[in-house]
């Protein structure tokens, strides 16, 4: 199957609507318009027109779209600072954005967050990993580390799946009959 061809945005109006079309399915940074402009054939400098003007009517707004990305992040709860970083940068927000956004999350937050996963997977990987505990350690270290969490986070969680396993009685301690 042919890809459809993109139409090449000569005109304001038509770079404009096209703006407009892109925002009403969601929030876009300046910057990701800018590409999506660029992709259409638009200069710079109609470009420049059309993000001045949706920037003047409180259309676009790097500061408001950092803030969908961290609620959305905040919602879903089982990923870290850096998982949080690279969404960021990935709809490409400003770097002083991005910064105010990071210093808003406390590593207390994430800490929690990390224990939090650990609290709904530790269960799991005691049951896989009865017999070598060090293999489970080195399998929560992995997601935990997957989803953007850092050290301190992991070495919070590592501490949920010792008390965890601590809680699980032993084999050989239940006795024979």
């Amino acid at each position: 199957m042919w890809a459809k061809p993109k139409k090449m945005l000569l005109t304001y109006a038509d770079a404009y609507n096209f703006a407009l079309d892109r925002l009403a399915m969601r929030d876009h940074s300046s910057l990701e318009l800018r590409d999506k402009l660029a992709e259409r054939g638009c200069d710079k400098e109609l470009q420049d027109r059309v993000l001045a003007a949706l920037r003047e009517r409180h259309f676009v707004d790097d500061v408001r779209c950092a803030g969908y990305v961290v609620d959305a992040w905040r919602r879903k709860g089982i990923y870290g600072r850096n998982y949080l970083r690279l969404m960021l940068e990935k709809r490409q927000i400003p770097a002083s954005v991005v910064k105010d956004m990071l210093d808003g999350v406390s590593e207390e937050e994430e800490r929690e967050r990390a224990e939090e996963f650990a609290r709904k997977e530790v269960p799991k990987l005691l049951k896989k990993y009865q017999t070598e505990p060090r293999k489970g350690k080195a399998a929560l270290s992995r997601k935990l580390a997957s989803r953007g969490f850092t050290g301190v986070c992991l070495y919070a969680a590592l501490a949920v799946y010792d008390e965890m396993e601590e809680e699980i009685p032993n084999k050989e301690e239940e006795g024979s009959f």
